[in-house]
């Protein structure tokens, strides 16, 4: 239901389906099916995480400081030293912060430092 108030492709997906000539119970209900099949293929094939411990170990060997990295992805420290512990799970941020350090690890200007 909240996808149908705030996605647009779902709203989308709605309007087709009423162009169709089917009710909302049964837009619904394919919405369920649909929401049903996601979860399905997320809990079957996970997706990578990155480990916080080998976050850390690469933002360490850049020399780069926690605040750092909070910077540059918009969070707080706490945030990513709990996620370098392992004490928080934060898939989206885990996959951010490894990208980030990727882009800055091989950048010219942080080889030339």
């Amino acid at each position: 239901m909240n996808r149908l108030t705030t996605d647009p492709t779902t709203k989308a997906y709605a309007a087709r389906r009423t162009a169709e000539g089917k009710t909302k119970r049964e837009i619904v209900r394919c919405l369920k099916r649909y929401v049903a099949r996601e979860i399905y293929r997320l809990i079957v094939n996970p997706g990578a995480v990155p480990a916080g411990a080998d976050l850390r170990v690469v933002r360490v060997g850049a020399g780069l400081r926690l605040h750092h990295a909070a910077t540059a992805l918009g969070t707080t420290v706490v945030s990513i030293s709990r996620l370098e512990l392992g004490h928080a799970h934060d898939t989206g941020l885990a996959q951010r912060y490894e990208r980030w350090l990727g882009e800055i690890t091989t950048s010219a200007d942080f080889q030339a430092a």
